[in-house]
């Protein structure tokens, strides 16, 4: 087993997750992936990851669904979660919403498309 963190990246775009694990792992973590929000809860259960990276808009289980489901377990609500979302741009067109954000207990959620080091520099100040 290495020494280094591990990332579960969970979003439903399978390029927008390749760039990302790209972004992460240039950062020194080893990255696990997933595709939805069950499939994200799958993983966590099987490898519990340092922290995870959520996308909001996904099918089977929604990143907000995923995230309350983590908060409510003790064995995992306190990993460090951050929500990516493009909401803030489809407010008017989502179901989702800057309250949904908030009472999802995600420790932090980001705006899509990523800044690379911003992302990297978030990640690096939830794991402290």
């Amino acid at each position: 087993m290495s020494d280094k963190k591990l990332i579960l990246l969970v979003d439903d775009d399978p390029d927008f997750v390749e760039a990302v694990k790209v972004i992460v792992e240039s950062g020194g973590y080893e990255v696990q992936v997933a595709y939805d929000g069950e499939e994200g809860l799958e993983a966590v259960a099987a490898n519990k990851p340092d922290l995870i990276v959520l996308d909001v808009m996904m099918p089977v289980m929604n990143g907000h669904e995923a995230c309350t489901k983590l908060k409510a377990d003790d064995a995992t609500k306190d990993i460090p979660v951050i929500l990516l979302t493009a909401v803030a741009d489809r407010v008017t067109t989502s179901t989702y919403t800057h309250r949904d954000m908030l009472e999802s207990e995600a420790e932090d959620y980001m705006p899509k498309p990523v800044e690379p080091q911003e992302l990297l520099e978030r990640i690096q100040t939830w794991l402290k």
